[in-house]
């Protein structure tokens, strides 16, 4: 997949954003993608290609955490971010590894498809997250 990666000081919530506090259960940067681990009801880097459960992602860490602290996440509504400047706007992203995204046309076989948004800009996106609980075939 072409990830896309944002720099955490582009990571600027938008006007009819909805968001969620919660704690973080690992070390969490601004911009990364999140889910939330039925464990320990602690907020982990989401990945598309470990599992159902770790491809749920329900936001975008607005804010930096180490494991046991505070943390912010953006569930639905528009971000500011950077790095969108090879997607055209409306173009649809999905969960990528690590807490990345990337454009839905790169979805890789087995990965589990969950859908993050679409691109407005090169540098907002509307979130509309949907864990879909499917695995991408071939």
């Amino acid at each position: 997949m072409a990830d896309v990666s944002f720099t955490a000081a582009s990571v600027i919530k938008g006007a009819n954003a909805i968001t969620l506090e919660g704690t973080s259960g690992e070390t969490v940067t601004a911009g990364l993608f999140v889910y939330l681990k039925a464990a320990d009801s602690r907020y982990w880097i989401a990945d598309t290609a470990t599992s159902a459960a770790t491809a749920a992602c329900v936001g975008i860490a607005l804010n930096a955490a180490s494991a046991g602290q505070a943390i912010t996440i953006q569930t639905a509504g528009d971000v500011t971010v950077d790095n969108l400047s090879l997607a055209a706007a409306d173009c649809n992203y999905i969960l990528s590894a690590a807490g990345k995204c990337a454009p839905a046309a790169d979805l890789a076989a087995d990965d589990y498809v969950t859908n993050i948004g679409a691109a407005l800009s090169t540098t907002s996106l509307r979130l509309a997250i949907s864990a879909t609980n499917v695995q991408a075939t071939a």
